[in-house]
Order: structure tokens, then C-alpha cells, then sequence
């Protein structure tokens, strides 16, 4: 994707930025594509960007006793990342594509910088967050709150194409169960 098409590109996804706030944010990202299994972000470690995704999808993930605890999922026009990343230390988590994909990457650092002297950055930076916490505080209630099948049911209403794109295994560790159940609860529906 040349630096027009990308420019044109970043402008549809976040037409609220003002043109000088645009600018700014363009200098400090690139178009990348990478193959499924690419590891976008390493449990422990620093990572300097956050992307947005134009095409594929990611699973994020803690790694417990050479198990895998799916934590969530992101697909197209989503940004991905990691608070802990994003405020310059090692991450908690690994950020794994599912599929090959096409991202948008920005340079969290300088984006940062310019968050603290540029309103329109910093309240893109705040509308990131804020709907990360929000999704965080959802998928926490649903846990607390919920019970498997309505976890389930939930799920495959909120991203119906999560059953094509995400197998069942890292589902089924995401809500929270074992493959079994979910396997049981997929039998009944």
C-alpha cells in the first residue's frame, strides 16, 4: 500500500482527527501485512507500536503452565494493543494473528508525545482507551454474571463471524470453559 493510499485510508477510519492531528499521526505510522502465527506483541516484553486492523484478526493471550488463556479477540477496524505496551512496559500478554493480515502500525511513543500537546491526539488516545475499558469491564461482568450458554449465545451474537475465524479451543478459553462444554452447548443450539 503506497503513502497515498494508506493517507486516504487512516483519513476514512478516523475522520474526527483535524487535519493538523492527522498529519502529525500519518508521519508516525506504516502499512504492514503479516502471516498467521506472527507474533505482534511478546508476553514480557517492550513493544513500541499499536496497530489498527484492515484485514484478519488477533487473539490475545496470557501463557499459564504451557497453556493459553484467551483473554480477546480483534478483527477488521479494530486497534490492537496493550495498555501496559502502550504506556512503555512489558506487556502482560501476547498478541497473536489468527490469520494473515493487513494492519496499520503506529509509533506509540511519539503518538504519546503528541497526546500531551495536541487535543485532538489526545482525545483519539482517550476514545482508544476508554473503549478498551469498556470492553474490559463488559467481558468482566459477562464472567462474574453470566452463565456459560449465555456467555456463549452473547459471543456468537456480538461477532457472529467468530465461529468461522477463532477455533473452538481458544473460544472455549476465552468464555471461560472447557472444549467439552462448549462443544455441548454448540450440540444444543
Amino acid at each position: 500500500m503506497n503513502r497515498l493510499v494508506l493517507k486516504e485510508k487512516i483519513i476514512s477510519i478516523f475522520p474526527n482527527l483535524d487535519v493538523q492531528s492527522f498529519e502529525a499521526i500519518f508521519l508516525h505510522s506504516s502499512h504492514v501485512k503479516s502471516s498467521k502465527g506472527t507474533k505482534l506483541i511478546s508476553e514480557g516484553s517492550r513493544h513500541h507500536y499499536f496497530y489498527f486492523i484492515l484485514e484478519g484478526s488477533v487473539k490475545s493471550y496470557y501463557q499459564k503452565e504451557s497453556k493459553e488463556v484467551c483473554l480477546w479477540f480483534a478483527f477488521e477496524n479494530e486497534i490492537v494493543s496493550t495498555i501496559k505496551t502502550f504506556e512503555g512496559e512489558p506487556s502482560n500478554e501476547t498478541i497473536e494473528l489468527l490469520e494473515d493480515s493487513s494492519l496499520i502500525r503506529f509509533k506509540t511513543e511519539p503518538i504519546r508525545n503528541l497526546a500531551q500537546t495536541d487535543l485532538s491526539i489526545s482525545h483519539w488516545v482517550t476514545d482508544i482507551i476508554t473503549e478498551h475499558a469498556v470492553f474490559l469491564e463488559e467481558r468482566l461482568y459477562k464472567l462474574q454474571f453470566m452463565s456459560s450458554k449465555e456467555r456463549y449465545n452473547a459471543l456468537v451474537k456480538e461477532v457472529p463471524k467468530i465461529l468461522q475465524k477463532v477455533s473452538l479451543t481458544d473460544i472455549a478459553s476465552f468464555l471461560g470453559m472447557s472444549r467439552e462444554t462448549l462443544s455441548r452447548l454448540r450440540a444444543k443450539n
